[in-house]
């Protein structure tokens, strides 16, 4: 499978996406918490802004 291949922003949104909901998920019924560190989700984001950087460069030097 060729990452470059689908849309760029697939990746870096479910790299966003999926961890965000699950820690919602494990808060709201393991712990009984509405919500996540913001620390986390800023980390989310901007771990997804590079990966989707960086697919952007390869594609454009490929």
């Amino acid at each position: 499978m060729d990452l470059l291949s689908m849309p760029w922003w697939w990746l870096p949104t479910a790299l966003f996406a999926l961890p965000l909901a699950a820690v919602l998920l494990v808060n709201r019924w393991r712990f009984h918490r509405n919500g996540a560190s913001q620390h986390l989700v800023l980390g989310l984001f901007v771990s997804a802004c590079w990966v989707g950087a960086v697919i952007v460069i390869l594609q454009r030097v490929q």
